[in-house]
């Protein structure tokens, strides 16, 4: 039983180490990556977002910002952070219309791989906290209660 149980614990540290050295790896190729493209960013801080994908975060210009990147060291998505003033105007007429008393918080301009935009935010009032995304057309793509941890 003794045995069995210390070839459980070899095979586990093992493959421990072994999806160690694939996050490294990955982290690797997107860190070169992202080192190309965003060669004047400041205060860089790296953080696995799920497997495969890795998200930096870092100021560049002054502006908070951050890019996620595959294990390959492809671009997937950029964010910035941006105010009210720099939403689409039809954005900003439809939180008027429908979210009235809403405090906005965390609005960014979000570019997907394809160069699709779109902005998020968060949305409070009350005990209501929300998720909204918006399309460039100032459509509402999705609006979602706010995990918690979120806020």
């Amino acid at each position: 039983m003794k045995k069995l149980l210390l070839w459980i614990c070899f095979f586990y540290f093992l493959l421990a180490a072994n999806a160690q050295q694939v996050r490294e790896e990955g982290s690797a190729a997107a860190k070169t990556a992202f080192a190309a493209k965003f060669p004047a960013a400041q205060k860089v801080k790296w953080s696995m977002e799920k497997p495969g994908e890795f998200e930096v975060e870092f100021t560049l210009n002054k502006v908070e910002s951050s890019a996620l990147f595959d294990a390959a060291g492809k671009l997937l998505e950029t964010e910035i952070e941006i105010g009210t003033g720099e939403l689409p105007s039809t954005t900003k007429a439809i939180l008027e219309r429908d979210f009235a008393g809403f405090k906005l918080d965390e609005i960014e301009k979000s570019t997907d791989a394809r160069g699709v935009i779109t902005y998020e935010m968060e949305a409070a009032k009350g005990k209501i906290k929300l998720a909204l995304c918006f399309d460039t057309n100032g459509q509402l793509k999705s609006r979602e209660p706010l995990k918690k941890g979120k806020d």
